[in-house]
């Protein structure tokens, strides 16, 4: 007898006989009494549990507020509000939909109870019932008593509210136990030739109430819509919070979703389903930081845990899912079998076919379901995952020390781009953090992209893979690993479903071949080893891969941050090259790791096909046994289960070991990086006794001191700092700001701290708002900062958002428009904004691109004086500002009502301006303590340096002439009402409609050099394999034919394994070769896509770059380029290979079925149109789920940029609050994608089962097929069948991840700067000299942008030095981007006699250097920052730190607090580690290196001290050759007096050009009335070598 019919007949044979009488204990029928007793008893057990919990909370609430008593009378409005009426009634019972379920429910029990009443009537008054049958009847009155309690519970659900939900419950219980009691008894025996139903002495009554039973018990609770759940007031629902079970199961509730999404090009975010309220991230957030974050748990618990405790009910629901398909997938080759034996039997078999076929139809199908609610429920904890941990990570990083990171770590845990200085400018040289704390906004970046990808996308890709995976299906895993998508959540499958399968095969397979099944066991264990030692070599092979692209993804984020700087530099080419180089050694890793997965999948695939040989050679060798069609078909099912389960465990245990990488890394910056003093706490007391400033308390927040005494602040509170240099570096770079003594800054007055470069008079700002470790030096120490008024904090280097300059200001205030107007004037910001179309409401774009450095210095001032704060530290903001614009700053804003009686701590190089406003001072020394302190004379009086800057300073600034910026300023309005809407930053690209044949074709033809003879080939060779492996099927099903016609020994079984290995063995050897088409195709596309994106970015405009933010060109360089190299190839193979399967797969059917070919037909138009309907809908989620993406890493990066800002103001409730929102966008799409791919998972899968059963009836009752053809048939059928949902999946996970080529491809067309060509080539000698001719030039930023220079004209001789000056707006700037063709101009430029319009680009700009005002540095040694491709010696590069003036800025620096700089310091990414005048010293410097004939200087000194400033002057004068042409536009007259010629521009227009004698002899001129109105007017005078 067959296993199956074997294992039925055992469930049969529990039937009792029917015939005797029964003792009622005996009987079934008493399991439904059963359940009601006991469903009366733990109804009454929690009525009454909740009975005593009312009455506890009564208790205590016996005196209620009188808030209370309102509250409670609203409710108890409300309620008798709805409780009036018919409209009352159908609310309090969930709508009418569920009170329609609930009244049919009642019906339905009413008309049992009325069944089981004429039942028993019929059994007493009926006249063919004899005696004997009459004790059984007991029964009849059991049913009464069932129904009679179901139909009380009915009522009770509908006339109550309140116990309704409970009653429902327990009346589906009962009804559920009753309906698998009728099936037991009733239906079950209907499928044997040998049994009847139990009661079909009731005739007609047993089988009317088994059909209202279903109804009652299965279809009205699957059916009917649930309350919805966890639901706040006034929250919009979503469509899943109120559906049915059958509606979530099957997803119907996103029907509405598919179909808008069919009716429109493109379905934006807001018109899909809201999300819930539970899936939000302020709830998620809030359930979930106690479990997760540090400084809750108070313990150093690993993140891995706490998500365990946190998600603990979803992994339990998923266990048990995942256990039940274990199974449940037993059924399909339990079926199978079946199926055969009975063709094998014919008549003789005991169990009627349609059971055979109802298994193979309800087991796959339950399976689908509990599969697909097994994905839902990972999805959806995916989603939340993401969001939560991207959350912590946000919330911890605004807690965490702003310390210098430099570039010395491994490149596989820092793949991050440079921070951006925080702090602001004079900070002083901070401490270099440990390597493993790498670069602070670049490791937040990777860790909640890549790391976080790791840890909550790995479950969906294996889901995806899952899919493909059935046990007719003969074919492999198309691909290994993907590195892109980790997660631990696997483990559930690794630990729980793969072993489960397997151990349920092996059993089956016992229970058919008997003890030859433990020998396969046994040859499966044997060639486990040889897999495993390939994934283990492969996971190194990976991990080499990894770091080799974090090494990349690092360059391009430093890249993309300092993109002008190359564009500037035409540095370009070189550039191009070091990230070609990395690329390189990332696809050589891709490659052999795919190599190693080509090797491990050919053993994974041919293991199993092993042990299949060896079991069926001892079977029938050894055992003598005949191997029928059922035993050989069904056995070959179960050795596929094995093989689908080899394949997930070795899928996983690589996913499962790079989610734990991925998962340690992010609890590693959870719990090691360091944390502001407030948030940090000592590990142990011998910690604190050992360390003193572990226990030193948080900064005072008294309102009566404000100031520090004794007590020294480091940059961190690690006792040794290392860097990959020598000691003697590391002593260098370690700064110490020591206060010895008591600094109280005075209350309600202006306090200026005043300094050289590199004293640290940031850091005393920074240690006030407690960015720095404070250590104690004695019982008084103290630091003390009230913060009860507020705080407002202006950095030197101004931190903007990327939103308009209203909102800049503001930062959340309210709006207040008389003190609006007050600041705008005040902040001299009146003219600027007269310049916008748009106003105040210009955005300024990111890191504020569209404003030159005083705009942004004076946003930044603005921002701080409309807050309310009563402190405010203001971090040298007159550094970037001209002479009159500062004293306008001075007298209009310092001196105003806004500022009155606030305290207000001021650093400054510019003594003599801030001197009138001065009511104490503080004086640091290059040591980093602080000289003096006290009134402004006693500090001259004891700095003699300080006295002489001075009285230099003084002359020029304290008469500066305001006048007639005065006029200016207060004649133009304040705000333009343009129409111009002021968005700079463009919305990003949403494709519309599914990926087009275009997207795709740049794939396919850049696979090869001969694109169209590699896809004939590709084609091919996917044609022979699948041939060969059907052909396999078709081997094993004659071999069991032969059963039929022979005796057992005429059949050669050696023959008939022989042919198997060898059509084994060519399956094998043409895969490989598949195989290796596919490597070399997919590294041939990575590399040339990869080449051609890198060279459009970096060749693109400097006006693309500025309305583009960073993050969306990261993306794609990262995310998109990874898609490329692992998603895109994967998923187009499978796509054609499943497609030439699937072909191959109705062919071979057909021939023994040919009316197959209709089935396929039809399922197949279906599964396409579905299919269709889905991926429109699909691809539109998808592209605004990239598109969601971007704006929260955008959001990230910008407030760890801005990180001390935000927290002085206090402003971190209004950053999380808007990263919730960004995050709620992103989960909203999140959702709806994976509930998408649920979706038609279940519908398709559906077609698919009724296409194998439709099959299978056809071949039992029609075609009458022998054993044999009729499981090579529905062999092949079944891998059509279910291949049909793999097929629609795959394509559309094609077109998803093709939108990465998509995204890539819109980049590849973005405007271009002019590529480099042979007649672009100057000759060898130029340029000889630095002479410069302008012609009639013009410049705009943009095609139709207004022209910001006008036909200006002008001539510079080799080797002389010319100044511009002019306004803010004037066109200064613009003329430097001109003479490097950075924007459009209309006339000539002549460099050395040559056009500069006809030189390549990378020629003009490597032979001209200019350094910015806000200089851009590199991560990395300063060797590297001042030749980045090594093309100096040492000696050069310190002559030219020499020239710069580091050299002498260094000299008064002690050798104890050792703040020196030599090319072996490092220097943190953006140069955050060093002051803004260090830096600007270090772009002179690397400017010098360079030997260019023309340097331009953009007010490249502004943030230098004067001593500096005027070394640095000479130097230039001294140390540059005689033919070098410096143009310098600065604010500081001194630095240009001793020029050879100056031009004053106003409104892009030359207004003056001469040299300064001349000018100065002008009557009227506008260069001479800014000199004359000057106080050292003599100086000046003298300076340009005219008499007075």
């Amino acid at each position: 007898m067959p296993t199956s019919e074997r294992w039925l007949r055992t469930l049969m044979d529990h039937q009792p006989n029917y015939l005797q009488p029964i003792p009622p204990a005996m009987d079934s029928q008493v399991i439904p009494l059963s359940a009601t007793g006991l469903s009366a008893l733990l109804i009454l057990a929690q009525v009454g549990i909740r009975a005593y919990h009312s009455t506890r909370d009564c208790d205590a609430a016996k005196r209620p507020s009188s808030d209370t008593m309102e509250g409670v009378r609203a409710d108890v409005g409300q309620t008798l509000e709805e409780g009036h009426g018919l409209k009352g009634f159908v609310h309090r019972s969930g709508g009418r939909v569920v009170l329609t379920y609930k009244l049919a429910r009642l019906l339905s029990c009413v008309a049992l109870l009325c069944l089981a009443i004429a039942t028993v009537c019929n059994g007493f008054l009926g006249t063919d019932l004899t005696d004997d049958v009459l004790p059984s009847d007991w029964g009849a009155f059991a049913q009464c008593a069932v129904y009679l309690y179901c139909s009380f519970l009915a009522v009770i659900s509908v006339s109550s509210s309140r116990h309704s939900s409970l009653v429902s419950s327990h009346l589906s219980f009962v009804l559920s136990v009753t309906w698998a009691v009728y099936v037991y008894r009733d239906v079950l025996p209907l499928g044997t030739t040998t049994r009847s139903p139990a009661d079909a002495h009731e005739g007609t009554l047993l089988w009317a109430k088994f059909a209202i039973l279903t109804i009652a018990a299965t279809v009205i609770p699957i059916l009917v819509p649930r309350p919805p759940l966890n639901t706040a007031p006034g929250e919009t629902l979503n469509t899943e919070q109120s559906a049915g079970w059958y509606e979530r199961r099957m997803y119907s509730w996103l029907n509405e979703t598919v179909a808008k999404a069919h009716r429109v090009k493109h379905l934006p975010l807001d018109e899909l389903p809201p999300l819930a309220r539970s899936d939000s991230t302020a709830v998620l957030v809030d359930e979930s930081l106690k479990h997760l974050d540090p400084l809750q748990t108070k313990s150093k618990r690993h993140l891995f845990w706490g998500i365990l405790a946190l998600f603990h009910r979803e992994y339990a629901l998923a266990a048990l899912l995942t256990a039940g398909t274990s199974i449940i997938g037993l059924t399909w080759p339990l079926a199978t079998q079946g199926i055969l034996a009975s063709l094998e039997a014919g008549s003789a078999s005991t169990i009627r076919p349609w059971v055979w076929l109802a298994v193979l139809f309800l087991g796959p199908l339950v399976e689908m379901v509990c599969e697909e609610w097994y994905g839902w429920t990972m999805n959806r904890m995916s989603v939340h995952t993401e969001a939560i941990v991207t959350e912590l990570l946000f919330q911890h990083a605004l807690r965490i020390r702003v310390k210098s990171e430099t570039s010395n770590e491994d490149p596989r845990d820092e793949p991050a781009p440079p921070t951006t200085s925080v702090g602001g400018g004079d900070a002083g040289p901070a401490a270099e953090e440990k390597p493993k704390d790498g670069f602070l906004v670049g490791k937040l970046n990777n860790l909640i992209t890549s790391d976080l990808a790791s840890v909550t996308e790995g479950n969906r890709e294996w889901l995806r893979l899952r899919a493909s995976f059935s046990f007719f299906a003969s074919r492999r895993i198309e691909e290994g690993l993907n590195n892109v998508s980790r997660l631990f959540l696997d483990a559930l499958r690794a630990v729980i479903q793969s072993p489960a399968r397997i151990g349920i095969a092996i059993v089956f397979m016992y229970s058919v071949l008997g003890w030859s099944a433990l020998v396969g066991l046994a040859t499966l264990v044997a060639l486990l080893p040889f897999p495993g030692y390939l994934s283990s070599w492969i996971q190194s092979f990976q991990k080499g891969m990894m770091s080799t692209t974090d090494a990349r993804v690092q360059i391009i984020n430093e890249v993309l941050n300092v993109i002008r700087m190359i564009k500037l530099f035409g540095w370009e080419p070189r550039v191009a090259a070091q990230i070609e180089e990395r690329r390189l050694a990332e696809l050589k890793f891709l490659s052999k790791t795919r190599w190693l997965e080509i090797l491990n999948n050919l053993f994974n695939y041919i293991i199993p096909f092993i042990t299949m040989v060896v079991t069926f050679a001892t079977y029938t060798v050894l055992m003598k046994g005949e191997l029928t069609a059922s035993k050989l078909f069904s056995s070959n099912a179960a050795f596929l289960i094995i093989q689908q389960q080899m394949h997930a465990i070795f899928f996983q245990i690589p996913v499962l070991t790079q989610a734990r990488v991925s998962l340690d890394r992010i609890n590693n910056f959870l719990h090691e990086t360091e944390l502001l003093d407030e948030f940090a706490r000592p590990a142990s007391a011998q910690d604190i006794a050992s360390s003193p400033d572990l226990s030193f308390p948080a900064p005072s927040s008294s309102d009566e001191v404000f100031g520090i005494k004794q007590t020294s602040f480091t940059w961190s509170n690690e006792a040794d700092v290392s860097t990959p240099a020598t000691v003697e570096s590391q002593q260098s770079r370690r700064f110490v700001l020591h206060i010895d003594g008591e600094v109280l800054f005075k209350r309600g007055r202006m306090n200026l701290i005043l300094g050289p470069t590199g004293s640290g008079k940031t850091s005393l700002l920074m240690a006030l708002l407690g960015e720095m470790h404070a250590r104690l030096m004695g019982p008084e120490s103290f630091v003390s900062l009230p913060r009860t008024g507020g705080v407002a904090y202006a950095a030197q280097e101004s931190w903007v958002l990327n939103d308009t300059i209203r909102n800049n200001i503001l930062f959340g205030a309210p709006f207040d428009e008389m003190r609006y107007t007050k600041v705008i004037k005040q902040c001299a910001l009146e003219r600027d904004l007269s310049l916008f179309d748009a106003g105040d409401k210009t955005e300024v774009g990111e890191k504020g691109i569209t404003l030159s450095g005083g705009q942004k210095a004076r946003i930044t001032l603005a921002r701080a004086i409309y807050s309310s704060a009563e402190i405010l530290l203001l971090d040298d903001v007159l550094a970037a500002l001209d002479v009159h614009t500062g004293r306008w700053i001075v007298d209009k804003c310092f001196k105003g009502d806004l500022v009155r009686g606030r305290t207000v701590l001021l650093v400054s190089h510019n003594v003599a301006l801030a001197r009138p406003i001065a009511d104490f001072v503080v004086a640091l020394g290059a040591d980093g303590r602080i000289v003096s302190q006290g009134s402004l004379e006693k500090t001259l009086r004891e700095d003699k340096e300080l006295s002489a800057e001075l009285a230099e300073e003084e002359a020029l600034l304290k008469e500066a002439d305001t006048e007639g910026l005065q006029d200016d300023l207060e004649n133009e309005n304040a705000q333009k009402d343009g129409e111009n809407s002021g968005k700079l930053i463009v919305a990003e690209e949403v494709e519309e409609g599914q990926v087009g044949w275009d997207t795709l074709r740049l794939y396919l033809m850049n696979t090869s050099s001969r694109p169209i003879i590699y896809w004939i080939v590709c084609l091919s060779m996917f044609t022979v394999t699948h041939s060969v492996m059907n052909s396999q099927s078709y081997l094993l099903g004659y071999w069991a034919a032969q059963y039929e016609n022979h005796a057992p020994s005429e059949v050669s079984v050696a023959y008939y394994l022989s042919l198997y290995g060898v059509l084994v063995l060519g399956t094998v050897s043409a895969y490989a070769v598949v195989w290796f088409f596919y490597i070399i195709g997919s590294m041939h596309a990575s590399r040339v896509l990869h080449h051609r994106l890198v060279s459009s970015i970096l060749g693109t405009t400097l006006r693309w770059l500025d309305i583009t933010p960073t993050s969306r060109i990261i993306a794609r360089c990262t995310s998109d380029i990874q898609a490329i190299d692992t998603s895109v190839p994967r998923y187009l193979l499978s796509v054609i290979e499943c497609t030439i399967f699937m072909l191959l797969r109705v062919l071979a059917t057909a021939l023994m079925a040919p009316v197959f070919i209709l089935f396929a037909l039809v399922v197949g138009i279906a599964g396409a149109t579905l299919g269709r309907i889905y991926i429109k809908a699909q691809m539109c989620v998808k592209r605004e789920l990239s598109n969601t993406r971007a704006p929260v890493l955008g959001h990230f990066g910008s407030a760890i940029t801005g990180l001390v800002s935000i927290r002085a103001y206090g402003a971190q409730d209004m950053f999380k609050k808007e990263s919730y929102l960004r995050l709620d966008r992103y989960n909203r799409a999140a959702l709806i994608y994976n509930g998408l791919n649920r979706w038609v998972t279940v519908r398709v899968d559906s077609m698919g089962n009724v296409l194998s059963v439709a099959l299978a009836a056809y071949i039992i009752y029609v075609a009458r097929l022998s054993a044999s053809d009729a499981g090579f048939a529905m062999a092949m059928a079944g891998g059509f069948s279910i291949n049909v949902l793999f097929w629609v999946r795959t394509v559309n996970h094609l077109q998803v991840c093709a939108n990465s080529i998509e995204r890539v491809q819109q980049y590849l067309t973005i405007e271009q700067e002019p590529k480099p060509s042979a007649s672009g080539i100057p000759p060898a000698y130029w340029p000889a000299s630095g002479d410069l001719r302008v012609e009639k030039l013009s410049a705009r930023y943009s095609a139709d942008g207004p022209r910001v220079l006008h036909e200006i004209s002008f001539e510079v001789k080799s080797g002389e030095r010319i100044g511009i000056v002019g306004r803010t707006g004037s066109g200064k700037s613009s003329l430097t981007l001109t003479l490097l063709r950075c924007i459009l101009t209309e006339g000539k430029v002549y460099y050395d006699g040559i056009a500069t319009d006809s030189i390549n680009l990378d020629a003009l700009r490597s032979n001209i250097t200019i350094i910015p005002q806000t200089p851009e540095l590199l991560s990395g040694t300063l060797r590297r920052n001042l030749d980045p491709f090594g093309q100096h010696d040492d000696a050069t590069l310190n002559n030219a730190l020499r020239s710069a003036g580091l050299f002498s800025l260094q000299e008064n620096m002690s050798a104890e607090n050792g703040a020196r700089l030599t090319l072996d310091s490092e220097i943190a990414g953006g140069g955050s580690n060093l002051s803004v005048g260090q830096r600007q010293i270090l772009a002179l410097a690397r400017a010098i290196v360079r030997r260019s004939k023309l340097l331009i200087l953009d007010e490249a000194t502004s943030a230098i001290d004067y001593d500096t400033d005027g070394i640095i002057q000479n130097s230039l004068r001294e140390e540059l050759g005689r033919d070098v042409t410096v143009i310098t536009v600065a604010h500081r007259l001194q630095s240009i007096m001793d020029a050879d010629k100056i031009m004053v521009l106003d409104a892009g227009r030359i207004v003056e050009y001469d040299a300064p004698r001349m000018l100065l002899q002008k009557e009227g001129g506008y260069f001479r009335s800014l000199v004359d109105g000057s106080g050292d007017k003599a100086a000046l005078y003298t300076q340009a070598g005219c008499a007075l």
